[in-house]
């Protein structure tokens, strides 16, 4: 299965030492702007969908999966780029609105945060998200964190501007 749900998030968290009354508890916050889709199966066919790329932020990720959950929903994220405070995620998720406007999609429900990506574009728009936070918005990137069958890979990142080879490089 694509991405990484709840319960694997959770255990993900655990095997980094923290206890389950700990993954949401003061200190040990997991700033992160997300790349996710709602899985659900249909209750009469078994069948599943998937719903558009819902890109957003947050503070703990495990808690904002169980509130999305709730209706029988599946929601899993398929990457993210964690950050080291909360207001860097309000910061990452403002320059994710402009420069991804062209793939911005309202929801039936007027949700705000979707976008009409396919899971490939995640290898691109993940980095380039982080570069431009990075180099144009001085927002330092802790890792970036791609999930594919409830496992974690981890792209590193260099918090190093590349804007001035933008003027320097000729040819």
């Amino acid at each position: 299965m694509i991405g990484i749900g709840y319960q694997e998030a959770r255990k993900l968290r655990m095997s980094k030492g923290l206890t389950a009354s700990q993954i949401e508890a003061q200190g040990n916050e997991e700033y992160l702007i997300y790349f996710g889709r709602a899985h659900v199966k249909d209750f009469e066919t078994g069948v599943l969908a998937r719903g558009p790329l819902k890109i957003g932020r947050g503070k703990y990720k495990t808690a904002l999966q169980r509130g999305r959950n709730q209706p029988g929903i599946d929601f899993r994220i398929y990457a993210e780029i964690l950050l080291f405070n909360n207001r860097d995620t309000h910061a990452l998720e403002a320059v994710a609105k402009r420069i991804f406007k062209d793939n911005h999609i309202l929801g039936d429900q007027g949700q705000n945060e979707l976008y009409n990506f396919k899971d490939a574009d995640l290898y691109k728009i993940v980095p380039d998200l982080a570069e431009v936070g990075s180099d144009c918005h001085q927002i330092e990137i802790k890792s970036i964190n791609f999930f594919s069958d409830n496992g974690v890979e981890e792209m590193l990142f260099k918090n190093e501007s590349n804007f001035h080879k933008l003027f320097t490089e000729v040819g």
